[in-house]
């Protein structure tokens, strides 16, 4: 028979009654500081696998591009204004013909202003050509000289800036770059057309509008063309809530090609399959630190 375990009391104990010496199965080890249950795990693994499966949103990019009476806000108007949602085939469009006041003030594009920026306003980015130099910045004076409120600030993706910082071409026109490329053209636009829709001629009015909604069409097929070449693109990641896609076009299918090194740093260097753009990861590697720079 086997014998029974006894445990002796220890010498401080003998004299008291009803003590149970502590054993290995009653004593309560402290949790160690850091460590995560296995629960808690699991949960957080599910909750990311999760967040990659929900659907997620799109990053609402926004073409746009002006027909103007003058290339300065205080001596022209807006004769007409065109805005298209990047993928999208609808495109909006205002001119002043449309304008309640036309009949009396055929100069008058209080409306059409108002209409373009509440086209404006809820997009994530923004394209236009040479928009940083003149779009914009005409459409600011028009807004305030109306007593409206001026754009608000939301990364503008400048076509021309990216055509004059990274190719070499007689011109970075819109027309240039589009026949150079092999796209559309633009539909040309004449004088006295222009003349005639600066007095109020409808018919004229009409084919300006035409000649705006052509221009944002080749816009878009120039932008997808040429913004591999951006190195100041604004992050799509950040909209749609990836970390593993390409910042520029948003797919997910980026290769490891080289490294990229600053002054004091080393950077993982990727280059995307889709639209061939290049882009770094946000964290350095590891690499033995720098005492001189």
């Amino acid at each position: 028979m086997a014998k029974k375990r006894t445990i002796k009391k220890r010498k401080y104990l003998r004299g008291v009654k009803n003590v149970k010496p502590a054993t290995k199965r009653t004593v309560k080890r402290p949790k160690r500081k850091g460590t995560v249950s296995r629960a808690r795990i699991v949960k957080a693994i599910k909750s990311v696998k999760a967040a990659r499966m929900a659907p997620r949103k799109k990053a609402k990019i926004v073409l746009w591009d002006l027909e103007t009476t003058n290339l300065k806000g205080n001596y022209g108007y807006i004769l007409c204004g065109a805005t298209k949602l990047v993928g999208q085939p609808k495109i909006k469009c205002w001119s002043i013909a449309d304008s309640s006041t036309f009949n009396d003030d055929p100069t008058n594009d209080k409306e059409i202003c108002k209409a373009i920026l509440e086209s404006l306003e809820d997009a994530d980015m923004w394209v236009a050509h040479f928009g940083k130099w003149f779009d914009r910045p005409m459409m600011n004076t028009r807004l305030l000289g109306h007593g409206l409120p001026p754009l608000p600030p939301i990364p503008l993706i400048d076509t021309w800036k990216i055509a004059k910082d990274n190719l070499r071409l007689n011109s970075n026109r819109l027309a240039t770059i589009a026949a150079w490329a092999g796209l559309e053209e633009k539909t040309p636009l004449s004088g006295p057309i222009w003349i005639k829709a600066m007095a109020g001629h409808r018919p004229s009015i009409k084919y300006v509008i035409k000649h705006c909604k052509q221009d944002v069409v080749v816009l878009e097929q120039v932008y997808e063309k040429i913004k591999c070449l951006s190195t100041t693109h604004p992050n799509v990641n950040l909209v749609d809530g990836r970390d593993d896609a390409c910042p520029i076009c948003g797919a997910q299918n980026l290769q490891k090609r080289g490294f990229q090194f600053a002054r004091t740093r080393l950077y993982q260097r990727y280059q995307c399959q889709k639209c061939g753009g290049w882009s770094r990861s946000s964290a350095a590697e590891k690499y033995p630190k720098l005492t001189i720079r």
